[in-house]
């Protein structure tokens, strides 16, 4: 049985221990702590602020798609085997 496509990077970053979602919580609060809160109002809305500031540039998200869509070519081209060294 061929098992060449787990020495592709790609398999192990795909089921490591960093979801999506910790970037986007982690961005997010880098957003609201940018300056110290000082009630819970003001909480709610650097949150709302931070949350449109997410939603509004799609260039952080193009970007993450681009570096997939490479990682993915390059794994593909070189049959599985190992690529990081081309990246």
């Amino acid at each position: 049985m061929d098992r060449t496509w787990r020495t592709c990077g790609l398999a192990s970053s795909l089921t490591g221990p960093q979801p999506t979602g910790l970037f986007l919580l982690g961005h997010m609060k880098s957003l609201v702590y940018e300056m110290p809160v000082d009630s819970a109002e003001d909480l709610v809305a650097k949150i709302v602020v931070a949350a449109d500031k997410i939603n509004t540039p799609p260039g952080i998200f193009e970007r993450v798609r681009r570096s997939f869509l490479r990682r993915c070519e390059l794994c593909n081209d070189q049959r599985g085997r190992h690529f990081e060294h081309l990246l």
